[in-house]
């Protein structure tokens, strides 16, 4: 199976210095592409410049171990396992991180791969500043920034890819449950996707990551928290996925 897994976040530039980005870190889709790996599949994992990356974000010596010969043994357990799957990771970078060249490089690479899943878990500025040559003052009294609409990549991916089985994301923050998937169930219409997950930002601050997956025609289904969130959502998209995209498709 080949993947297109996105994480981290957009920036849109105020000035040459200065812009605005959002609070993704990009671990989950980091997750996400390490359990897709972990099945067989080939992934292509783009990525905001910041944004942590499928294994190194696993491959830092704690210096804080109780037991520094197991941190060893954990680090060495990783490099064997990276190394088995490296071949499979193809890593596409942002250099800037702008939604315009975000949409570039994901439609290039749904235009040039024979993609079977789509999982866009990059969280994508939704208004861009038109950005000020050189340097604003920084000793202006204030500074007032107005954003224009940015169109929403998502919506673009039918066009690219029509096949491609798609996943998107949705995050709102201090929410109920109800008013999440509604939510969650407008933008798989608009979006054209197979699958919207949809997740609360104050859970996931909380250390309670939660999410909920919502299909047309289906009853969402929640995931509970835990460490296996990223494995048990791959699960799930990668058993979905199959009838739609074929039997031609195996999942190891």
């Amino acid at each position: 199976m080949n993947v297109v897994v996105t994480g981290g976040g957009t920036i849109a530039p105020i000035d040459d210095v200065r812009s605005i980005t959002n609070v993704s870190s990009g671990r989950f889709s980091a997750t996400i592409s390490e359990a897709c790996l972990r099945r067989g599949a080939s992934v292509w994992h783009i990525h905001a410049p910041s944004a942590l990356l499928p294994f190194d974000r696993l491959a830092h010596f704690d210096l804080c171990a109780e037991d520094p010969r197991a941190e060893h043994l954990r680090l060495e357990q990783l490099r064997e396992e990276y190394r088995e799957v490296a071949p499979r990771l193809h890593r596409v970078p942002l250099q800037v991180g702008t939604v315009a060249e975000y949409a570039a490089a994901l439609g290039q690479v749904l235009r040039t791969q024979s993609i079977d899943v789509a999982i866009l878990a990059m969280a994508v500025s939704d208004f861009e500043p038109e950005p000020t040559p050189g340097k604003i003052d920084s000793e202006a009294a204030s500074l007032l920034i107005r954003g224009r609409h940015v169109p929403k990549v998502i919506r673009s991916v039918r066009d690219w890819a029509p096949d491609v089985y798609l996943v998107g994301f949705k995050l709102l923050s201090g929410v109920t449950t109800g008013e999440l998937i509604r939510e969650a169930e407008a933008a798989c219409a608009v979006n054209r996707a197979d699958v919207t997950v949809a997740n609360d930002l104050q859970t996931l601050r909380a250390g309670q990551h939660m999410v909920h997956l919502v299909r047309p025609g289906h009853a969402p289904e929640t995931l509970e928290p835990g460490e296996d969130l990223g494995e048990r959502l791959v699960d799930r998209l990668f058993r979905w996925a199959l009838p739609k995209r074929g039997s031609d498709l195996c999942v190891s």
